[in-house]
């Protein structure tokens, strides 16, 4: 496949002749990094925007000074684009770049796309506004996810009567933040019967027949175009499970954005249901203690 015809297939570029596209295409690189590769790290200067062609793409943020570990910020595929604001401002990268698949980029210095835009003032004009209303795009889906965790936030300092209360109470909330018609459902494990109980279930569209039963041992995930599995664990623990159903198919951009904020969602609701347990055994064992002190 030549530039040409990888370029027609981007968003970022539709609408372009393909005498412009030629032209552009002149003005970047191609480059190719194997899955596990730092494209660039987080705090480091860089003048590059760059375009997936095929491959991953992680966007992540160092969580500890040593950077070894990470939270998911984006991911992106096919025709996404990334390192924008190292081009339109200069600024340090505000987080890493990493490939988590062999992966396809080209790569458009900030000179070489400004000089595109000076030579080529309606087209680099029109590409210019693309970019920048992704970026408006994305500072949306970025403010829905910074209020829905304040609202799950507040959900961590109060008091509840069981784990599964508390999953209740986490789906309610984030299923406000879901853009479209979702149905969602959550079941709690029940380790002493070793499987899922259903404890949540809330419908904004009608189902076609019944809905599909929870496997004994579901895999996290997209199950389909419509359907995503999200599965709570922690300290090497099966906790909970939410099954999120779209009346409407979910684009490869949305599954990668909602994928990101299910996986804090699951973080979240996995580590306070811990904490929920472990209150409620402090509860009965000093209940215990004081019982045997009065006999």
């Amino acid at each position: 496949m030549s530039d040409i015809e990888r370029l027609r297939q981007i968003p970022l570029f539709r609408g372009l002749s393909d005498a412009m596209l030629g032209e552009f295409s002149g003005y970047f690189k191609q480059t190719a990094y194997a899955g596990g590769d730092v494209i660039f790290r987080e705090k480091t200067s860089g003048d590059s925007l760059y375009i997936v062609v095929s491959g991953e793409v992680v966007i992540e943020k160092a969580l500890d000074a040593e950077g070894a570990s990470f939270k998911t910020l984006a991911i992106l595929s096919g025709g996404d684009f990334f390192g924008e604001m190292a081009v339109i401002e200069g600024q340090p990268r505000f987080a890493q770049a990493r490939a988590s698949a062999e992966t396809s980029l080209y790569e458009v210095g900030r000179q070489q796309f400004f000089s595109f835009i000076k030579e080529h003032p309606e087209t680099g004009i029109s590409i210019f506004s693309s970019i920048m209303r992704t970026v408006m795009r994305r500072l949306q889906h970025t403010s829905s996810e910074l209020t829905m965790l304040f609202d799950l936030s507040r959900l961590l300092t109060q008091q509840h009567k069981s784990p599964g209360e508390f999953f209740s109470r986490v789906m309610d909330e984030a299923r406000i933040y879901l853009e479209g018609s979702w149905n969602v459902t959550g079941y709690v494990f029940n380790v002493f019967n070793d499987e899922y109980e259903q404890v949540y279930s809330r419908d904004a569209f009608p189902r076609q027949g019944e809905p599909a039963p929870l496997p004994a041992h579901p895999e996290g995930g997209w199950r389909d175009d419509n359907a995503y599995v999200m599965l709570c664990a922690a300290e090497g623990r099966r906790l909970a499970c939410a099954v999120f159903e779209r009346s409407e198919k979910v684009s490869p951009v949305e599954k990668n954005n909602l994928a990101t904020i299910f996986n804090t969602i699951s973080s979240i609701a996995g580590s306070a249901m811990i904490n929920i347990e472990h209150q409620a055994e402090a509860a009965m064992l000093e209940k215990l203690r004081k019982s045997k002190n009065t006999i």
